[in-house]
């Protein structure tokens, strides 16, 4: 984990769903570091891009703007992709045209860099799981947990891993290809996304808070992870604990506000 200001440059961008897009960043190397590769092998008279260091879940802190005296506007951004992706990062984040981040992100052009610190946070893995993992995200909170789903799964643990994910609409949905290959590739991991504002039939309509209630007595030794809006996060937990979920052992959260 560093806290050392770091550079990276963007070098793709994709729209992924109604003002969701994936920025995708390759990370600068100090100027006069040796040009090492992941293994330590150089590469070229030409340093080659740092390894990031993370744990999925983590996020780091973006410069911004600056305020009337000159100080650092910072917005922190969890980190999409996952620590094997050497060299780079994903960013997903939902453009508001009233949000200073989402002004200086929609201006950037390929090849600007961008300033940051991080990785940092908390908001991680245990590092095993006795039982089932239930993931539950609304809006862009899916951004760093998939990241931690795919960590989950590699290990050898035996446990359920459930993804419930909440979002306005049909416009709103992302990750399908990503979701499905990785049900497809393990029985583990079975994902329902929930629409609030369907604008058409939905079979699952409404908010994950009721669902995620609806499944605890059937869960075995339980971890959930609640990322997304504050709301369904304090609605959730307060939930979960009034019917026995231990709050201090049982429940991580990360709350983010679109």
């Amino acid at each position: 984990m560093s806290s050392r200001i770091q550079q990276a440059s963007l070098v793709a961008r994709r729209r992924l769903a109604l003002q969701t897009d994936e920025f995708v960043f390759a990370l600068s190397a100090p100027s006069g570091s040796p040009a090492a590769g992941p293994a330590g092998s150089v590469v070229g008279a030409v340093a080659a891009p740092p390894d990031l260091r993370f744990r999925p879940g983590q996020f780091i802190s973006v410069r911004v703007g600056t305020d009337a005296d000159q100080n650092p506007i910072l917005r922190s951004y969890s980190i999409a992709s996952p620590p094997e992706r050497w060299g780079e990062l994903a960013l997903v984040l939902r453009l508001l045209s009233d949000g200073i981040g989402s002004r200086y992100f929609d201006a950037l052009r390929i090849g600007e860099s961008i300033t940051f610190t991080g990785p940092m946070g908390f908001f991680v893995n245990e590092l095993a799981h006795s039982g089932d993992v239930v993931y539950i995200a609304t809006g862009t909170g899916i951004a760093p947990l998939l990241p931690m789903i795919e960590e989950t799964l590699r290990r050898s643990e035996t446990g359920r891993v459930i993804l419930f994910w909440g979002l306005r609409s049909e416009a709103d949905v992302f990750y399908q290809d990503e979701l499905s290959a990785l049900s497809t590739r393990t029985p583990r991991f079975t994902h329902q996304i929930y629409l609030s504002q369907p604008q058409s039939f939905c079979r699952l309509r409404g908010r994950v808070t009721g669902p995620v209630l609806e499944l605890l007595p059937g869960l075995r030794e339980p971890t959930f992870y609640l990322c997304g809006n504050g709301q369904m996060i304090e609605e959730l937990k307060a939930g979960l604990v009034a019917r026995g979920v231990s709050r201090k052992r049982q429940i991580r959260t990360e709350a983010f506000f679109d």
